[in-house]
């Protein structure tokens, strides 16, 4: 492993808090569910406050002294109160330490500098905190929230002295770290693993006295009874509805945020705040949260809404907004809006960080920049049906006509349809400004009997309402009707007003676009209302000028062609080398290869028919090897199927250009993934893969074959380099995140990482390898390939940058629409 060089005393000593980390993944004595965060943060505190064994005397450690110490912490009676509830639920964990562990821990412990320790704890604490968050991804990013959000919320509330502040959802008690001396701090977390590191962070930081910090269930137990607060703060868990279990309690909740803001604000006083960091969806929502943005705005409660990009919390991509509400507000009647977009520093689309120090000071100076703030009155809100999407308040003025008065909706035939018929979905329209005629005969032939499908018996434009491209298309009627769903709307085009192919070659222009993304609305899946379309501005020259620039277009697309056509006659001559060779190897393959498929076929056939008959032996053999004999066949079916999809496509090599790409979705990725098989590797898989629904409406342009060729080079990788031998530690993780409209995904390793010197462009460059004995070279190099042909040539490959995970392959994969 390179040596990694640390410059100041807070790297010296994190790095050595994560041999802890190692020395619990070693002992095998933990299974996957017990992450040792909780043991590493409990024994760093214990150590710190002198509970670690005999510290006075050459730091000896006796593994007999911590046993009696854990003992008497976790009783009832312990006058060290602030330890008891935690080391009680940490118990069972603690009980598994053996002494060969304790020693190495020990070992570890005497090496941490006791006086910078001491002095620097709470900052050690967290510096770990979040390089464990960095680190494990979705898992830990879960409970945890990112300190510029927590700095920006806390300066936001502006807080008197001795003021009560109520934290429900609480996390790690973020919020609580960073109040002020005085302050006093409840807050509620239901999940116990995270309320013992939340706990253990309030003890760090010196907070206990002045707090209380509860494992409790802020729906089941909201504090009814502790009087008003000057301060309800939180960040509650995103898209969580209220269900069966919570509707006797909480009847005229829909939505976990809708249950925080209306409690929230019946639990402040006259001068109180709420703040809530929330999925920017609760802003333009219907039903229940319609009423209550209603009753904010009616009751003029909103003082301030922050709008945040995706990508800034681990544990999601979704965009956030920050929810200022606001008893004694300084501007009655007025909302602040602000897109704090330009605060974000990135280093790549998935690391995103806010910079709250700058944001706060532009807030307090009070400076008008109408590209940040625009401060709005209720009125304005009310004008526009309580919808409080922040881009919809930033819409630029631009010269032109509204599309309601060149286009008029074609409302088509319903009812009385054909049992079949050509149903148009929006992949099927042009996103192409001179190539934009819908090709009937590529639309195919559906099932009419759903409900919403008109009858389109005229030419038309056609406009996409869903995801964000317009895709306006025109389609040109010849007596076989098409059909369409609400999401795509037809229009007819005044033509004496405007030039079809200038108005097309508009709606792809950048401030059509930026009209358009002010008023979408959806975080999952965006959308457009029609009336909101009806409201965009197009310029509008005169129709000679628009025929101008139409002439101007199809010159240029024409010199496109030309060139687009010799490059394809110089890959073609290419093409045929080694053709014939490589035809009779697959050729000599073919009977071996369809021989171990049919057998596979038979004993599949076999063993579910006698299930009773085997099951002793398919449980012997799934307690020795943890998988099943009929998913082992199988598994050898899919590996016989990747190698022949391969050699069909294979007389030139990879050639990337044999593999027929399509809009693979998002449901079908994860299926992948989760049929990955760590069999024969010498480490074991953890796999976090997307949830949430319309993930079969949405995906990447790819070709499953390559996708798993990219998959399998890492991990053949990961096996040749970083894991020699084989270990129940050796892991690597597999992440899946959604971050805006790109698929982010995240491969590490806990392994041996690459020699010194050997970065990301020797390890993509053709035939170089770090160990020219096992590897060819050509790993690294398709590996850049694939990802270059699925739209992210600059993918990042990290190395010693995380002390818990060596090695990380980072890729982002544009997400498109499939219907």
């Amino acid at each position: 492993m390179r040596k990694v060089e640390y410059k100041y005393p807070l790297d010296v000593i994190t790095h050595k808090i994560f041999g802890l980390f190692q020395v619990f993944r070693e002992s095998n004595q933990f299974d996957s569910s017990e992450e040792p965060v909780q043991l590493v943060l409990l024994m760093l505190t214990l150590f710190k406050n002198g509970f670690m064994g005999d510290q006075t005397i050459n730091k000896q450690f006796s593994y007999e002294s911590f046993q009696e110490t854990i003992q008497l912490l976790s009783k009832e009676g312990s006058s060290n109160v602030e330890y008891r509830d935690i080391v009680k639920f940490l118990y069972p964990s603690l009980s598994k330490i053996d002494s060969k562990t304790y020693l190495r821990i020990g070992d570890l412990l005497s090496q941490l500098d006791s006086k910078f320790l001491k002095e620097n704890f709470a900052e050690i604490f967290d510096n770990v905190l979040y390089r464990v968050s960095q680190s494990q991804g979705k898992y830990a990013a879960e409970f945890i929230q990112p300190l510029e959000i927590t700095r920006l919320i806390c300066g936001l509330a502006d807080l008197k002295n001795e003021a009560l502040v109520f934290n429900p959802f609480a996390g790690l008690a973020s919020f609580g770290v960073l109040l002020e001396e005085g302050h006093k701090y409840f807050g509620q977390e239901v999940n116990q693993k995270t309320w013992a590191i939340g706990a253990l962070r309030l003890m760090a930081y010196g907070r206990m006295k002045s707090a209380n910090y509860f494992c409790d269930d802020s729906i089941m137990n909201w504090p009814e009874s502790m009087g008003k607060f000057d301060l309800v703060v939180a960040n509650p868990p995103f898209g969580v509805k209220l269900g069966n279990r919570f509707q006797d309690l909480v009847p005229s909740f829909n939505s976990v945020e809708q249950f925080l803001i209306e409690k929230g604000i019946n639990s402040l006083n006259q001068n109180g705040k709420l703040i809530a960091l929330l999925p920017q969806g609760f802003l333009f929502r219907g039903g229940k949260e319609q009423s209550l943005r209603e009753l904010l705005v009616d009751e003029d409660l909103i003082d301030m809404i922050i709008s945040l990009p995706g990508g800034l919390l681990k544990s999601t991509g979704i965009p956030l907004v920050i929810l200022v509400v606001n008893k004694t507000k300084e501007t009655p009647g007025k909302v602040k809006f602000i897109d704090a977009k330009s605060f974000i520093k990135s280093a790549d689309t998935k690391e995103k960080v806010l910079d709250d120090l700058s944001l706060n000071s532009f807030l307090q100076s009070e400076i008008i920049d109408d590209q940040i703030i625009q401060i709005v009155t209720n009125e304005q809100i009310r004008f526009n049906e309580f919808n409080l999407n922040v881009a919809r308040y930033f819409q630029k003025q631009v010269d032109g006509v509204p599309l309601g008065n060149i286009l008029e909706l074609v409302k088509g035939q319903k009812g009385n349809l054909p049992d079949r018929g050509k149903l148009v979905r929006i992949k099927n329209l042009k996103e192409d400004r001179t190539n934009f005629f819908l090709d009937v005969s590529d639309v195919d032939e559906s099932d009419l009997s759903r409900t919403n499908i008109n009858s389109i018996n005229e030419s038309c434009l056609l406009l996409a309402m869903r995801w964000k491209t317009l895709k306006p298309t025109l389609f040109e009627f010849k007596d076989e009707p098409i059909y369409s769903t609400q999401d795509i709307l037809s229009f007819k085009i005044d033509e004496a007003l405007v030039d079809k192919t200038y108005l097309i070659n508009e709606l792809h222009a950048n401030y059509v676009q930026e009209q358009l993304d002010g008023f979408r609305l959806g975080t999952s899946i965006a959308f457009i209302r029609k009336d909101d379309l009806m409201k965009v501005v197009i310029k509008l020259p005169s129709l000679k000028e628009q025929r101008e620039r139409n002439q101007r277009l199809y010159e240029l697309s024409d010199t496109i062609s030309i060139l687009q056509a010799e490059q394809k006659g110089l890959t073609y001559g290419r093409s045929i080398r080694q053709y014939n060779e490589f035809a009779s190897l697959k050729h000599t393959l073919g009977r071996p290869r369809q021989n171990i498929l049919d057998w596979s076929d038979n004993l599949l056939d076999f063993l579910n028919k006698n299930q009773k008959e085997i099951e002793s032996l398919n449980k012997s053999f799934a307690d020795f090897y943890e998988i099943d004999i009929i998913s082992v066949l199988k598994e050898i079916k899919r590996d016989v199927n990747f190698i022949t999809d391969v050699l069909e496509r294979g007389e030139n090599g990879l050639v990337l250009s044999e593999y027929e790409k399509q809009i693979i979705s998002l449901f079908d990725i994860n299926e992948i993934i989760n049929e990955l098989s760590n069999n024969g590797l010498n480490f074991s898989i953890k796999k976090f893969m997307l949830e949430g629904a319309n993930l079969d409406e949405k995906g990447i342009y790819a070709n499953k074959t390559l996708f798993k060729t990219l998959l399998d080079n890492i991990l053949t990788n990961a096996n040749k380099y970083a894991f020699e031998l084989k270990n129940v530690s050796n892991e690597v993780v597999i992440e899946l995140t959604e971050v805006e409209e790109a698929l982010s995904l995240e491969i590490r390793n806990n392994g041996k990482s690459f020699p010194k010197n050997f970065d990301r462009e020797k390890f993509i460059a053709k035939y170089s390898t770090a160990d020219s004995i096992n590897g060819s070279g050509l790993g690294g190099y398709d590996i850049h390939r694939i990802a270059s042909d699925f739209n992210n040539p600059d993918w990042v490959l990290s190395l010693d940058e995380d002390p818990l995970y060596p090695v990380k392959f980072k890729f982002q994969f544009p997400i498109k629409p499939i219907n």
